[in-house]
């Protein structure tokens, strides 16, 4: 047999990886290659559901490669610091060795690949069965709540005063789609935290995107958030027609594309979220969260014969939602983010139990930068700050026992801390949890 056969017989599992902003995707997918280039150390060497993986080789190279080296270099460095956020995607590729009984047919070997692509990308799924007139619409609504109506008073007003009939300046639409852009940016980060940011490229570009080739914003006149501006009936030339057709644009020949080309391959899709984060930005964060991480999954629950439903079906089975940074809690703490997460998502937990869909949620650290000090009866923690790269000790706040039904709740803001000094790749990286996530993903 030839290199090339064997290699056609060598079985592919690709795992998606993405995450809701500031979710440390790319620590995550770093410390996923240091496990499995790992796999007789540490706690995965005792996961019964790996056991026939006994060694894991990272390949260099490929399309677009994930740069698993700048990884390293960021979390050994001295002194260290969190590998940079995605902004295109890329795959990193893991060969593994499997220990088969001789008279097995079963290969020897298994690629692992991880599909790595921001999360806000992700979020462009909405858009793929939407008209221009139900973009407008749902970004309507959430404009007009607090905080994003005060955040942007002044560029929603703008919005709202255009008529959709008029003749378009073309220098005035650019202006407003870089404000637009702005606007999202300010509403993913701290303090607001919030998720649903449309259109995703607005944010991340990535090397095939330039919005100025066809620049669209929502126009919140009446005529098109109620649905009276439908395809075809704005005059050409008009605002509403270039924003419709340049939204049309971006979504059959930026959003689907991707996802066509990408997710059929898919096997299982790990998104990542910021759960603590949402819980310090306080109630608007956290049901702004979980309405977006419905809309992505949404895919999963359509009927037969749905252009979406086509490509999630065919092979995703596995879908796990992460909450992230769980060792900046203390024990007792970590139990219970677990438990608010599985509150936070049972309906759609629920959903996706009727179509057949695995979904596991887990709170988990992909690298644990906080280590528990104990003295008498007082637990806290100690970590290294990351802007002053300092070391300092903090009591977390306590988290409830449940979820309240309505979301209303806040908590302390959290430190910002730094990696932990003295990692090595030849050792497993300190983390939680992620034995577990891998079993979940992997297992034959």
């Amino acid at each position: 047999m030839t290199d090339s056969f064997l290699a056609r017989q060598t079985p592919v599992t690709r795992i998606g990886v993405t995450g809701l902003s500031q979710a440390g995707k790319s620590t995550l997918i770093t410390s996923l290659i240091n496990h499995l280039e790992n796999l007789r150390r540490g706690s995965l060497a005792a996961r019964a559901e790996l056991g026939l993986m006994v060694h894991g080789h990272w390949l260099r190279g490929g399309e677009r490669a994930f740069d698993y080296d700048a990884g390293l270099l960021a979390l050994t460095n001295q002194p260290p610091h969190w590998p940079a956020s995605t902004t295109d995607w890329s795959i990193a590729r893991i060969e593994i060795t499997m220990a088969r009984p001789w008279y097995s047919l079963k290969p020897t070997k298994r690629i692992i690949e991880l599909f790595d692509y921001p999360g806000e990308w992700l979020l462009d799924l909405m858009l793929i069965d939407w008209s221009y007139s139900d973009f407008c619409r749902a970004l309507w609504t959430w404009s007009a709540l607090d905080p994003r109506r005060t955040l942007g008073s002044e560029l929603i007003a703008a919005l709202t005063a255009i008529d959709p009939y008029s003749p378009v300046d073309m220098d005035a639409l650019n202006e407003l789609q870089a404000r637009w852009a702005d606007f999202l940016g300010t509403c993913r980060i701290a303090p607001h935290q919030l998720s649903q940011n449309l259109p995703g490229r607005f944010l991340i570009h990535g090397r095939d995107f330039d919005g100025g080739d066809h620049p669209f914003v929502p126009l919140f006149a009446q005529t098109v958030t109620e649905g009276g501006g439908g395809e075809g009936r704005f005059p050409e030339g008009s605002w509403g027609a270039v924003c419709q057709v340049n939204f049309n644009h971006y979504r059959l020949h930026q959003a689907k594309p991707f996802f066509d080309r990408h997710f059929r391959d898919l096997d299982a899709q790990v998104i990542l979220i910021d759960l603590l984060g949402a819980m310090s930005a306080g109630p608007d964060a956290l049901k702004d969260m979980r309405a977006a991480l419905e809309g992505v999954l949404r895919p999963f629950r359509y009927q037969r014969g749905n252009w979406l439903a086509q490509l999630f079906r065919k092979r995703i089975r596995r879908v796990a939602v992460c909450a992230t940074k769980i060792d900046h809690l203390l024990p007792e703490d970590q139990k219970r983010l677990q438990s608010l997460m599985e509150s936070y998502l049972y309906e759609t937990v629920q959903r996706l139990a009727a179509e057949s869909i695995e979904l596991k949620v887990m709170a988990v650290a992909a690298v644990q930068s906080a280590q528990l000090v104990e003295s008498g009866n007082t637990a806290s923690l100690i970590g290294r700050d990351k802007r002053s790269g300092e070391k300092i000790r903090f009591t977390p706040p306590t988290l409830p026992n449940t979820m309240p039904h309505n979301l209303n709740l806040k908590i302390d803001e959290l430190p910002q801390l730094a990696p932990p000094g003295g990692l090595d790749r030849v050792q497993v990286f300190p983390s939680r949890r992620i034995d577990q996530l891998l079993a979940f993903l992997l297992k034959e």
